[in-house]
């Protein structure tokens, strides 16, 4: 029986709800699935080897989860859900918003218990999103379940790619939450759905325009130019600018006085929708058109997972200092299959006594126009579980790759494997250790042309996710002196090396290692092996903060780990907190348990 798009909705809510619930607050008690049967006395029928009982002390209630794929380094896939009836003195089937709802409901006793009333009061909030969640990723599954993608690695597009993210993040309690934004505005503007829709622009005086660019050309030269390419004829004004606006968020501007008060003045002017049709990617609010050179990055007044998504004035000035420094920067030339996505421009309006206005716009190079499309996808998607009675994306290219050059599985799943690392992970913690820059390198963020059907190039982009170490502020200021602006991006390396494990390895590697191990094209175990090989190799020719890092990698027993569900528990919004900081917890290292495990049989070897 085909599975309806509220159950397909549900099933990934609750595998990725559950894993943050086992990973941030009670990982549970393991029991052999049949010594668990034997104790109950249950005649349940389990495909998987463990069960995992969980006590919600604060509410006297108890549920147990079949494992039906244990990772090492990743999320467990649940199967059976079961609740135990005291009454009856036995275990029946539980329904999986309920138990998300409950565990939520433990949450919130645990906090008030603690005298934490003011976190505790955020538990609302978090209902609310983690059904609106489910309900919005039920929405765009019924809209395209009749039409799923089979995204090739040779006829797949970039955008068709970020489109596919049905899902979102692997961890995330709220993966598709999109607060601010209608069922019926996302047709057009949700990436999931295929919307296209065009800009909406305004003209602007120019004494209210702030801009800045690293290019010959400055960024209201390059939107004038980006309009007249679709309308020739177009003209504006003297001493006035366009600025293009996400229709959301043009809508929203509307109402604010500052700007209708420039109106009745007359020195913004809405114009309306114009120029060519643009589409989201995953991130929502920035926007792509394959024949245009650049994409826009705006504003919207929706919260997105966490965060309320606004440009702020200071990732306007990262973006164009960072792009000046990467083209001095000789490390990009050392390594051609690594690439940095460049913001090299912005543009906004300047009200007086206000730090956003709400018109600013990163631009962004556009690496990807038609014909430089094919084949590009974000880690995220490869990795993304897929749908029901289909399989993901990494599994279909290692599969294609060994029916055309006739090999093993494993043998061109190690290869992916080795390729993966040289684009991707050796060149992000080489540029840590040799210049100081470390980047916010998430799976979604981490771009892939895997056009051959393995890793040929990365390119990572988010003008967000800069973080400089204070040790190369010396040497990075006399490369680029306008890093002076941007002090906040220099950072300590023990807060640099907490994100950077948890951005590079847990989020990024290790969604790469669980997927080969649940799509059993290789066991989790032979990648931490080779992982811990290849650091090791490493760590020889590094010299600088990146040594360091990799040794913390391979000989510290817990992880930095992001706690997206205490962080959205607790209402934080990153982009506005202090240090953009969410809330960290720790986990088990599977690195050093792998090391433990050597050691201990070098032991044993000795004593026989």
């Amino acid at each position: 029986m085909d599975l309806t798009a509220k159950q397909i909705a549900v099933e990934a809510t609750l595998q990725a709800f559950l894993n943050c619930y086992l990973r941030e607050v009670d990982s549970g008690c393991w029991i052999e699935a049949e010594k668990w049967k034997k104790e109950n006395r249950s005649s349940c029928m389990f495909n998987g080897r463990e069960i995992i009982e969980l006590h919600l002390h604060m509410q006297g209630a108890k549920y147990a989860f079949e494992v039906l794929y244990q990772s090492q380094v990743g999320k467990h896939q649940i199967g059976r859900t079961l609740k135990y009836c005291p009454k009856k003195n036995n275990w029946q089937t539980e329904d999986r918003l309920n138990i998300m709802m409950n565990l939520i409901q433990e949450l919130h006793l645990m906090a008030r218990t603690n005298g934490c009333y003011e976190l505790a009061s955020h538990y609302d909030e978090l209902i609310l999103r983690v059904i609106e969640s489910y309900q919005t990723m039920a929405h765009y599954i019924e809209g395209i379940k009749d039409d799923l993608p089979l995204l090739s690695e040779e006829d797949s597009t970039f955008i068709e790619n970020e489109q596919s993210l049905i899902f979102g993040h692997w961890l995330h309690p709220t993966p598709k939450s999109r607060q601010g934004m209608s069922n019926w505005q996302q047709q057009s503007f949700a990436p999931e759905l295929k919307g296209k829709f065009q800009l909406q622009y305004f003209q602007v005086d120019r004494n209210l325009i702030i801009e800045s660019s690293s290019l010959s050309e400055c960024a209201s030269n390059i939107i004038l130019q980006s309009l007249l390419k679709d309308l020739p004829s177009f003209t504006i004004e003297k001493n006035t600018c366009l600025i293009p606006m996400h229709p959301l968020q043009a809508q929203w501007l509307l109402q604010q006085d500052e700007v209708k008060k420039a109106m009745e003045l007359g020195t913004i002017k809405d114009l309306g929708v114009l120029g060519a049709h643009f589409t989201a990617t995953s991130s929502i609010r920035t926007v792509y058109c394959e024949k245009e050179d650049w994409m826009f990055k705006f504003s919207i007044p929706v919260k997105v997972t966490n965060s309320l998504r606004v440009n702020q004035k200071h990732e306007l000035k990262a973006g164009v200092v960072m792009s000046s420094l990467l083209k001095k920067l000789p490390f990009l030339d050392k390594y051609p299959s690594f690439s940095i996505i460049e913001d090299p421009a912005y543009m906004t309006v300047d009200f007086p006594h206000k730090r956003e206005s709400g018109f600013e716009v990163i631009i962004r190079s556009n690496c990807f126009t038609e014909g430089k499309n094919k084949g590009i996808s974000s880690i995220a998607s490869i990795v993304q579980d897929p749908f029901p009675n289909q399989k993901s994306q990494l599994n279909n290219m290692v599969m294609m790759n060994a029916h055309r050059e006739g090999r093993s599985v494993e043998e061109v799943s190690f290869n992916w494997f080795e390729k993966y690392w040289t684009c991707s992970i050796e060149p992000l913690i080489r540029l840590y250790d040799e210049h100081g820059i470390a980047l916010e390198a998430h799976q979604q963020n981490s771009v892939l042309d895997v056009s051959t059907g393995y890793p040929e190039h990365y390119y990572y982009r988010d003008n967000q996710g800069y973080y400089l170490s204070s040790t190369h502020q010396k040497e990075l200021l006399s490369m680029e002196p306008g890093l002076i602006e941007t002090s906040e991006l220099f950072y300590d390396d023990n807060l640099i090396q907490e994100r950077f494990t948890y951005y590079l390895v847990v989020n990024q590697l290790f969604s790469v290692i669980y997927r080969f191990g649940a799509d059993q094209l290789l066991t989790e175990t032979a990648l931490i092996n080779m992982t811990v090989q290849k650091l090791h190799a490493l760590k020889k020719d590094l010299t600088g903060q990146g040594k360091r890092f990799v040794h913390k990698l391979l000989y510290e027993e817990k992880l930095s780990h992001k706690a997206n569900l205490l962080t959205r528990f607790h209402n934080v919004d990153e982009l506005t907190a202090e240090l953009e900081q969410a809330i960290y917890t720790q986990i088990a290292n599977p690195l050093f348990a792998h090391h433990k495990e050597e050691k201990d049989a070098k032991i044993l070897s000795y004593t026989f």
